[in-house]
């Protein structure tokens, strides 16, 4: 029979059982801090484990299914927009309480970051950001957040198949834009403000409370400063789960304060087989990125995307700027969809197939390493990625 905390971390040890297992030991024998850093590429459950932890430190394990707290925020840096499409195309295809609850627990992930600590800094903006749905319904980005909760509680108990559900699911599709999983920032991370905010709120009452902290190696210096603060004293009964793509670019003074914990990048047969298992697909797939394109765009974006990544990969083994045309429509349609993530790890796949290939010597290679170059800047400077995909053809010109 699993120990209490291997019950809690199943869903992790479904993917990561090495680190699961590490965590459950450090639980087990009251060796877990208050303030602990889970780093790994994109897709490797960091997030998951967070998720399952979090549940479990605040006291509120029978919550994990639905992620509905008001103990846990989450300060969210990654692109949400493409799994979400994927949940709601999941569900209106397969109507069932699989596809549901992934749906539920999809957008309960950009919930958490509607936190009560930092409604007060959005509701005193005086140009707090607006939506508008399809159906040209206003309103702020916490108040559309309550009504996507009270959406959420009635699908948990509504029949998969009923058209109450799928009414449901197209009015969540019509409250998540993109401006909802990032809430509405031009910028990822969270403001000298919001860190401000939580720690008040961490140090209010008695009870167990955890912030997630995605990507602390992106904050602005003041937020950076803010939260070492934070993690010098940390409140009681408050708990911080940072998670990191690049721990090595978070501050020196912060990475002292944490205990680290690794997660390797996922193997494909992994990827693969969970995704096989939870939602009865079978393929293969590269990452949980590569998953959520297939099941989250339509044939017309998957085919222009497909012309997107021949068009921009020839232009880099060519070592040729793009057109202005061509420009446009690739980084536009990219833009739609929320497709950078994807499209680069796609064009990385083409160039790495030539190199394997033997084929162009010099010109494969001045390609393979503009492109790995110029991945590298975007993710150490917080570099856009249009801007970063154009310096690649740039350095592949040079280079060639």
């Amino acid at each position: 029979m699993l120990s209490k905390e291997a019950q809690v971390l199943e869903a992790l040890r479904r993917t990561q059982k090495g680190v699961g297992e590490e965590i459950e030991r450090a639980l087990e024998n009251g060796m877990l801090p208050q303030s602990i850093l889970f780093s790994g590429p994109r897709g490797s459950s960091r997030l998951t484990g967070a998720l399952d932890l979090s549940f479990h430190l605040t006291g509120e394990d029978d919550k994990r299914e639905s992620l509905r707290s008001a103990r846990i925020m989450y300060i969210s840096s990654r692109n949400m927009q493409m799994e979400a499409n994927a949940a709601i195309s999941l569900f209106m295809r397969q109507r069932n309480a699989r596809s549901r609850d992934f749906l539920i627990q999809t957008i309960r992930k950009g919930l958490l970051q509607y936190h009560s600590s930092i409604a007060p800094i959005y509701d005193s903006k005086k140009s707090s950001v607006k939506l508008k749905d399809d159906e040209g319904r206003g309103g702020t980005l916490f108040s559309n957040a309550d009504a996507l909760d009270a959406l959420l509680i009635e699908f948990e108990t509504a029949d998969p198949g009923s058209d109450r559900a799928f009414s449901i699911a197209d009015d969540i599709r019509k409250r998540t834009p993109q401006d909802f999983f990032t809430l509405g920032k031009k910028t990822p991370g969270a403001t000298i403000d919001e860190i401000r905010g939580i720690q008040d709120w961490l140090e209010e009452g008695i009870e167990e409370k955890c912030v997630i902290i995605e990507n602390p190696e992106d904050f602005t210096e003041g937020a950076k400063n803010s939260m070492l603060k934070m993690l010098e004293e940390p409140p009681m009964h408050s708990h911080l789960i940072l998670l990191s793509v690049h721990p090595s670019r978070i501050l020196p003074t912060i990475l002292s304060r944490v205990r680290h914990f690794r997660f390797p990048e996922l193997p494909e047969a992994v990827v693969s087989s969970f995704i096989g298992e939870v939602f009865s697909i079978y393929g293969n797939y590269p990452s949980f990125d590569s998953f959520f394109f297939e099941e989250g765009t339509d044939e017309e974006e998957r085919s222009a995307m497909k012309e997107a990544v021949s068009i921009y990969s020839g232009a880099l083994l060519d070592g040729r700027l793009l057109s202005l045309d061509e420009e446009n429509r690739i980084f536009s349609g990219l833009e739609k969809i929320s497709g950078y993530e994807y499209f680069r790890l796609a064009v990385a796949s083409e160039i790495e197939k030539a190199l394997k290939d033997g084929k162009g010597g010099k010109r494969v290679r001045a390609a393979w390493k503009a492109l790995s170059e110029a991945a590298f800047r975007s993710d150490t400077y917080n570099m856009s990625m249009r801007f970063s995909l154009d310096s690649a053809l740039r350095e592949a010109a040079i280079g060639k």
